[in-house]
């Protein structure tokens, strides 16, 4: 079976459709997704997340990570997610002075805790301790 075009009239080729509309970028759609699912789950607002490294300082913010934020409009508690023990030691002694810096942030007495969840990393993130030999 061959394929036949539709017959010219006059001369002229058949009208077409025309261009189709680009798809939506996907920012759009996940931003509101993602900020959303951030205030059903009380999650730290997700701007915090790319200003962490200023906030926490760069030894801190490479131990820990924001995580839940509870409580009500003042003496809220900040879950603070920490690797390891070792991490979670450290970020217990510099927990008052990440207090202080998150306060400037925040507001004057937002924060009145810092609580330290040990948790795995995440996914594709830095391995450490006897793991990187298992995986070489």
């Amino acid at each position: 079976m061959t394929h036949r075009r539709p017959p010219l009239r006059d001369g002229l080729a058949p009208p077409t459709r025309g261009p189709r509309a680009a798809a939506p970028s996907l920012s759009r759609f996940s931003s509101a997704v993602l900020a959303d699912l951030a205030r059903k789950t009380r999650y730290v607002d997700p701007d915090i997340i790319a200003i962490w490294p200023k906030l926490a300082g760069p030894e801190l913010s490479r131990l820990c990570r924001p995580g839940r934020l509870s409580g009500g409009r003042e003496g809220r508690t900040l879950e603070v997610v920490v690797p390891h023990g070792a991490a979670a030691a450290s970020v217990a002694f510099a927990s008052e002075d990440l207090r202080l810096r998150l306060n400037d942030y925040f507001g004057p007495n937002a924060i009145a805790r810092i609580a330290i969840i040990q948790a795995p990393r995440a996914p594709g993130g830095p391995k450490g301790g006897l793991s990187r030999f298992r995986t070489g």
